[in-house]
């Protein structure tokens, strides 16, 4: 075997496999399909001239062969064209400029060039000069244009490596980076074994041909490696980004789990309040009716005793006081009967159950039916501070206004472990209204702090609740198309403050 065929017959098996591997894959995605037909080309080009350089010698008829051989060469620039584009992403952005020239006008020029030089070197002299009696294989000599395709290769060549670079440079994904870098070198270290060879040994030669496809087996497994390193990397991020849509598919089973536990509550304090106030409304009623018929029947008493029997009740130390005993069991009666009353129509303000609509409503009024409702959760050893200012009136779902502010007093509640107190603030900043609620209590770890109205969180580490609180306010700010943020700090007490659009919402 002639040794100098070996390259092009290594070069030739190892580009088929590497075509047939990957055009396997071809499905994957586009840069498969292009590194198949590069090397496949790279493969009969070897095949070619392995061919040509082992049995040329007792072929009858070697010239035509060598013709055809040399123009078949020329499918391996077209295809590493081709690639280049595929691989560097210009295929998607065919006006960018590289070296001043927009790339779609170096690609129809360079894939013009080089199918019109393939057609010359196979019909005519102007490429390569092929004798009719060749005394070997490299017996040819290149034509006046043949002479011109090495500067003109070299600087389609020094354009690509141009784009190459621009790509390196503009892409922050590192997987690319090392992409482009691979392809670079392998496509650089197959222009030094051709190019170097040119300079070392006579262009004709044998041993240049060598050389060039060793360079060319250097080039298909650098970039067969940096192929399957880019998709390797693919797969990665793929894997990262099911990661991700299964961490925001979560995160929304969660959020949609607490709107439903919060209508759920919402619904059960309706009922409840339903009950109670339908339970409460008749005795109420009755005791409200009995005070007042209590309170006329004592008048006409008094009346009687002194028009018809002539008693003077000023003057009756007895009578007066079982009049005096009678009044003030009837104002008893009035005073719990209308606080009964307001207890009723508290409860039915702060759930407002007849109104689930927009509405225009005073903020500071919404605090204060919560106060009234959450005295009865409130720690003895805790005190309130109000600092409300004058406030515009705004648009809102009052009912979950009512429940947010009422989850806050309960947070701060819980923060608080001994004695302390919690401070309510309102006022207009610019078009927003804030109302904050602080507390002196044991504050949230700095490390929590992005992560407190994640549903399921809970900063105090109870074995009971559905850590939704927090979760829920926040769903709140979002629907009055506010915002709440958190500031805290370990053994000071946390604030929270609620931004609330004075505009009406859309």
């Amino acid at each position: 075997m002639n040794i100098y065929s070996v390259p092009m017959l290594i070069s030739g098996v190892l580009c088929t496999v590497l075509s047939v591997i990957t055009w396997l894959f071809r499905t994957r995605e586009r840069i498969n399909r292009v590194f198949s037909f590069l090397t496949l080309a790279l493969a009969i080009d070897s095949f070619a001239y392995f061919t040509m350089f082992q049995f040329g010698s007792t072929m009858d008829n070697i010239a035509p062969w060598m013709r055809i051989t040399f123009a078949a060469g020329f499918f391996v620039p077209i295809a590493l064209v081709l690639f280049f584009f595929a691989f560097t992403g210009y295929d998607g952005r065919m006006s960018a400029k590289v070296l001043g020239i927009k790339v779609t006008y170096f690609q129809i020029a360079t894939l013009l060039f080089i199918p019109a030089c393939m057609l010359l070197a196979l019909f005519t002299p102007l490429i390569v000069r092929v004798p009719e009696t060749p005394h070997n294989m490299w017996d040819l000599e290149f034509g006046p244009i043949g002479r011109l395709m090495f500067p003109i290769f070299a600087v389609i060549f020094l354009y690509m490596f141009a784009m190459s670079f621009k790509a390196y440079r503009i892409t922050e994904v590192e997987s690319e980076k090392r992409f482009v870098l691979l392809l670079s070198v392998g496509t650089l270290l197959w222009l030094l074994f051709g190019y170097g060879g040119a300079l070392l040994f006579p262009p004709t030669s044998e041993a240049w041909h060598s050389s060039s496809y060793l360079g060319t087996s250097v080039m298909a497994i650098f970039f067969f490696v940096a192929i399957v390193n880019h998709q390797s990397d693919k797969l990665h991020e793929l894997n990262l980004d099911l990661e991700r849509q299964v961490d925001e598919r979560t995160r929304h089973l969660r959020e949609t789990q607490a709107q439903l536990i919060q209508s759920e509550k919402m619904a059960a304090l309706g009922h409840l309040v339903a009950g109670v106030a339908h339970e409460m409304n008749t005795p109420v009623g009755a005791v409200y009716a009995t005070h007042n018929t209590l309170a006329s029947a004592t008048e006409k008493l008094a009346q009687t005793l002194e028009g018809e029997h002539g008693i003077a009740i000023s003057e009756s130390h007895k009578v007066s006081y079982i009049l005096n005993a009678i009044s003030g069991v009837s104002d008893v009666i009035r005073t719990s009967s209308e606080r009964m009353a307001g207890i009723v129509k508290r409860l039915k303000t702060f759930a407002r159950l007849d109104e689930a609509d927009l509405q225009s409503t005073d903020l500071n009024e919404c605090i204060e039916n919560t106060l009234a409702m959450f005295r009865f959760h409130l720690k003895p050893e805790i005190k309130i501070r109000k600092e409300l200012a004058d406030l515009p009136a705004i648009t809102c779902y009052p009912a979950k206004i009512n429940q947010l502010c009422f989850q806050l007093l309960s947070n701060a509640n819980r923060a608080i472990e001994k004695t302390g107190e919690i401070v309510l603030h309102t006022e207009v900043q610019g078009d927003e209204i804030n109302l904050s609620v602080s507390d002196d209590g044991r504050g949230i770890p700095s490390k929590d702090i992005n992560r407190v109205f994640d549903p399921g969180y809970s900063a105090w580490n109870l074995n009971v609740g559905t850590g939704l609180g927090l979760a829920i306010c926040y769903q709140i700010s979002q629907e009055h198309k506010g915002r709440i943020k958190v500031e805290s700090e370990i053994g000071k007490g946390s604030k929270f403050t609620l931004s609330l659009p004075i505009k009406q919402l859309v």
